[in-house]
């Protein structure tokens, strides 16, 4: 565990050497990269629940964990799909769980930086929220440049190739939202056709 754990700190920190050795020397953990999705979620609760109401939008609501459980799991679930069916069709050389693992090891400056700065709001007054607001821009920022340097080094892509790609995923997503609305319209209307049905046959037997 000690040594995954040192596996993870070392993507975080060298990202391009972290992620070759994951793809291509099989290190690292598809338990320890599926984690990062976990506390991603608990990262969301907790700033919900514990951040400064200075600080936080939602501090007179209560948290809805089963929607911040489909908050990430969803968009993650359509940039695996999306990424991997692009990918595949322009020679990348990773495998679905490749990206699978890359994106739950990007995850982690997500939840290691906001999960603390949540309980170090608490003594924030508003003058300081130019360190609250700094400190969370540095998580999001860290997590694109570990995704981008994750995608890139598992697919072997150039900078132009990868940002091509990362344009093709985006719309790979959209049309995958796409179906999916029209798949559950579909099921509704079929729904609503067979409950119609039922309810004439019942009238009339």
């Amino acid at each position: 565990m000690k040594k995954q754990i040192r596996f993870a700190f070392h993507i975080l920190t060298h990202p391009f050497d972290g992620f070759w050795d994951m793809r291509f020397d099989q290190k690292g953990s598809i338990w320890m990269a599926l984690l990062g999705y976990v506390m991603l979620i608990v990262s969301n609760v907790i700033q919900k629940e514990v951040t400064n109401y200075l600080f936080n939008d939602h501090a007179m609501t209560l948290t809805d964990i089963g929607m911040e459980i489909q908050m990430v799991l969803i968009p993650s679930a359509l940039f695996c799909i999306g990424n991997w069916s692009v990918t595949t069709l322009l020679d990348g050389e990773g495998r679905f769980k490749d990206i699978v693992m890359a994106l739950g090891y990007s995850m982690y400056p997500l939840s290691i930086i906001p999960i603390p700065l949540a309980f170090l709001s608490l003594a924030f007054t508003y003058s300081e929220s130019v360190y609250y607001t700094g400190l969370i821009a540095i998580s999001g920022i860290w997590f694109f440049f570990l995704l981008f340097a994750g995608i890139m080094t598992i697919h072997q892509y150039s900078v132009t190739k990868m940002i091509a790609t990362t344009v093709l995923t985006i719309f790979a997503m959209i049309i995958l939202v796409f179906i999916g609305l029209l798949f559950f319209e579909l099921i509704s209307q079929f729904f609503v056709f067979a409950t119609a049905v039922y309810q004439e046959l019942s009238f009339r037997y």
